[in-house]
């Protein structure tokens, strides 16, 4: 078998991880044998050794994963140069990711089996509700949005999106990922941006947002 060069490695090593995120999303990994994944990523599992030395290892790429995804949507967040309304999108997006990324039973076999990655992510996870948590409060500053309780917003975020995102209740809601996105992004924004800034988003194609994130999510 040829030798892998190292910018390969770490290439493959994301997209082969990404393969796995439907299934800890909904399963967990505590169960997951190192053949269950080599099957789910369609690998041998001599091929997979190629690519990490242990399940923990496996993890460990899935989980600094999520966190370079946090951290890099973050400083777009950050961003004083971007409009309010367009980050609004960009915490609507990462919203949706986190949702995907990070799921109660991911997180809790994270914190039985590495504790090291579970602090570490958690850690991510504060320093991200921050950040929104700052730029709800700018905006309301600034006159944007409107004067609410920020972490209610981000609550309400974690809590719908986290449905949104389960194929089982879409299925008991005869609802589509795209049409539930759409009209939960655009009750947001109704509720987030005060008048006078709503109209300026009249023309705003939602669609085409939801559409750039369902391709991101199907690319996963």
């Amino acid at each position: 078998m040829r030798k892998i060069a190292p910018d390969e490695r770490q290439l493959m090593r994301k997209i082969h991880v990404k393969k796995l995120i439907p299934l800890v999303r909904t399963q967990g990994f505590l169960s997951l044998t190192i053949q269950d994944i080599a099957d789910t990523i369609n690998l041998s599992r001599a091929s997979l050794y190629n690519y990490f030395s242990s399940k923990e290892d496996i993890i460990m790429e899935l989980t600094n994963l999520c966190i370079d995804y946090i951290n890099e949507a973050g400083q777009t967040i950050s961003n004083e140069d971007l409009s309010y309304p367009l980050r609004l999108q960009n915490v609507f997006e990462q919203a949706v990711f986190s949702a995907v990324y990070a799921s109660d039973i991911y997180l809790h076999d994270l914190k039985k089996s590495c504790l090291h990655l579970y602090k570490k992510k958690r850690q991510s996870r504060k320093e991200q509700l921050s950040s929104i948590h700052t730029f709800y409060q700018n905006g309301m500053k600034a006159g944007v949005f409107n004067e609410l309780n920020a972490s209610i917003l981000i609550i309400q975020d974690e809590t719908v999106l986290g449905k949104l995102v389960n194929t089982s209740f879409l299925m008991e809601e005869d609802l589509s990922l795209k049409q539930a996105l759409i009209d939960y992004y655009v009750a947001k924004k109704t509720q987030v941006l005060t008048p006078a800034y709503l109209q300026n988003t009249e023309a705003e194609d939602v669609h085409a947002m939801v559409e750039s994130i369902l391709k991101k999510l199907a690319a996963i």
